[in-house]
């Protein structure tokens, strides 16, 4: 009987993973290595959160019922590859990896190359349907599922042909452990820590809209910033725990609950870098760098005005004037 892992690997053909590499901008070679690494993560996430008090049984209360088309329709697969990860309690990889998951994608995505953070959003549902039909087939409960969990962690681990992949595996959960801790420690606040950029983005895009091909384009711009900027950041940084998987549609479903007006938008930038002021002084400027750099990517992103391209102004007055509000409200 195949392990999860092998049926995880088995899920994906030539196709999905050429497409799957068109969605990412990146080569199947690439992606073939990131599902390697993916994979064992997130069986591993899932055997240590079933150690804990009461996690295997919340790990059963998230396992899907229905198991049939584990990774669903390919147009479905891609649109939540280019999408990010739901929001809220639904964020399958919030139960699987803890709060610390944006540092988790962004320790992968510096190793492997690319952006991983959308491949594990997208590995997460179609490992949880593989769980759910062992734990169906072998009629599992709680305990069960803990015991197979660990089997499978340690036979993957124990395995020196394996080495490689669990030192990028425990090196990412390391990452994502102390972010936790960086998080914890901010309490309440960390929520607006984690969404300012996002309302920078907001601010700037909705003061001028530039039609639905220049809002992707302004969209793209400020993710691309916000994980640059991540990227260079120290693994154990705020940057790191809150921006390390990039733009998410979480950071706009949060953003969504804290600020339900436009006019609440700039009352989110400062709360997140007072947050970060009080509670990490030594990491501000570059926390306060990393919103302005979003801000401004995407006020360049697209042209406004002119027709098919020609003319137009790269800022306009309007876009230029939220970015002036921003920069005198971040100091």
């Amino acid at each position: 009987m195949p392990t999860i892992f092998e049926s995880l690997a088995s899920s994906f053909g030539p196709d999905v993973m050429g497409d799957i590499g068109k969605a990412l901008g990146t080569d199947t070679s690439a992606i073939s290595k990131g599902l390697g690494v993916v994979g064992p993560l997130l069986l591993s996430g899932m055997a240590r959160q079933a150690t804990r008090p009461g996690g295997a049984e919340s790990l059963m209360k998230v396992l899907p019922e229905s198991t049939g088309g584990l990774l669903g329709s390919l147009g479905g697969l891609l649109s939540g590859l280019k999408g990010g990860t739901p929001g809220g309690d639904s964020n399958p990889m919030n139960a699987l990896l803890g709060p610390g998951v944006n540092a988790i994608g962004g320790a992968l995505t510096r190793a492997l190359g690319f952006n991983v953070t959308p491949l594990l959003s997208m590995a997460a549902p179609a490992l949880l349907g593989l769980v759910s039909k062992a734990v169906q087939s072998d009629k599992l409960d709680a305990g069960g599922l803990a015991s197979m969990l660990a089997r499978e962690r340690d036979a993957f681990a124990n395995n020196p042909a394996n080495k490689e992949t669990m030192a990028l595996v425990t090196s990412a959960m390391t990452s994502g452990d102390k972010a936790a801790a960086t998080i914890e420690a901010y309490g309440e606040s960390w929520k607006h820590v984690s969404v300012a950029p996002t309302a920078a983005l907001f601010m700037v895009s909705t003061s001028d809209l530039s039609g639905p091909i220049g809002s992707v384009k302004e969209v793209q711009a400020a993710g691309k910033a916000l994980l640059d900027a991540a990227s260079k950041a120290d693994s154990t940084s705020v940057l790191a725990a809150a921006f390390g998987g990039g733009l998410t549609t979480d950071m706009a479903s949060q953003l969504n609950a804290l600020a339900p007006s436009k006019d609440k938008l700039i009352e989110i930038v400062k709360a997140g870098a007072a947050a970060v002021a009080a509670k990490s002084p030594g990491e501000l400027q570059a926390y306060k760098n990393t919103i302005l750099s979003v801000a401004q990517a995407s006020a360049e992103a697209s042209k406004e005005g002119g027709f098919l391209g020609i003319g137009g102004t790269l800022v306009s007055k309007q876009e230029q004037a939220a970015l002036d509000v921003i920069k005198a409200a971040l100091g």
